[in-house]
């Protein structure tokens, strides 16, 4: 039986096997009692969807998890995919990454409506069309800043994403609605955290750590490098003018 702790909807839907809709559903027809945490969303007792019979069988390792203040889960090759990837996906407020390669790659996403295939950057669209923060600081995205600016100039034009580059960046660091954060070698590319066959992938290893003291040191190395002044200097001869044009960009975004 679970003690009476407090979660996030994305822990609910995990622990319960609904969708985010059903448990907002839930919440707002007053079913389902959940009180608003500032900057965080809501956070909904486990003690109230065990009275509601909400909570799926076989669920203990997953109760466990969530009710843990500081820890970590390691992840390794395809996990990526289903706890990295999966997690990009079901962010309500903000999302943070570090990376040296940014490739424009098509993603897989499954709901209950089906499966739909995008491009990363109609994928980012999407999360910031429904108010996503996303940061992205990385070694080389010229690739996909130029594929965004013809085909998916909305993005770039849309104050909620964010593009910065930094040369000499070679970190792997995804960080979700500050909340949670993965930590490893996987890079923003198809073989790294997309949906392939463990034949055509990368071996990645990694880990995702939550918990107030696991997770200020990560966010505070990301906003060293997000703040840091080489994020607009370039000496790559070969990528001169794309990071002059981009410079441009963010210059005068910002």
């Amino acid at each position: 039986m679970p003690n009476n702790k407090y979660i996030s909807t994305k822990a609910a839907v995990r622990m319960t096997g609904l969708s985010t809709q059903e448990i907002y559903d839930l919440i707002h027809c007053g079913a389902l009692p959940a009180r608003k945490a500032p900057k965080s969303g809501w956070r909904i007792s486990t003690h109230d969807l065990e009275e509601l019979g909400l909570i799926q069988s076989g669920a203990d390792s997953i109760v466990e998890e969530v009710q843990t203040g500081d820890s970590f889960f390691y992840v390794a090759d395809e996990e990526h995919y289903t706890q990295v990837f999966k997690r990009m996906t079901e962010v309500e407020h903000s999302l943070k990454i570090a990376t040296a390669n940014l490739k424009n790659f098509n993603v897989t996403l499954e709901s209950d409506d089906g499966v739909e295939t995008l491009r990363l950057c109609d994928f980012f669209l999407s999360l910031v069309e429904r108010g996503v923060h996303v940061q992205v600081v990385c070694m080389k995205p010229f690739g996909f800043y130029n594929y965004a600016k013809t085909n998916c100039p909305q993005l770039l034009e849309n104050s909620l994403f964010e593009l910065r580059y930094n040369e000499h960046n070679h970190m792997k660091l995804f960080v979700f609605d500050d909340e949670c954060a993965y930590i490893g070698s996987a890079n923003i590319t198809s073989a790294a955290i997309g949906k392939r066959a463990s034949g055509n992938r990368n071996h990645e290893a990694g880990v995702l750590v939550w918990g107030q003291n696991m997770i200020q040191a990560p966010l505070n190395h990301f906003e060293k490098v997000w703040n840091d002044p080489d994020n607009f200097k370039h000496t790559w001869k070969r990528f001169a003018k794309m990071a002059k044009e981009l410079d441009k960009f963010i210059k005068e975004r910002y």
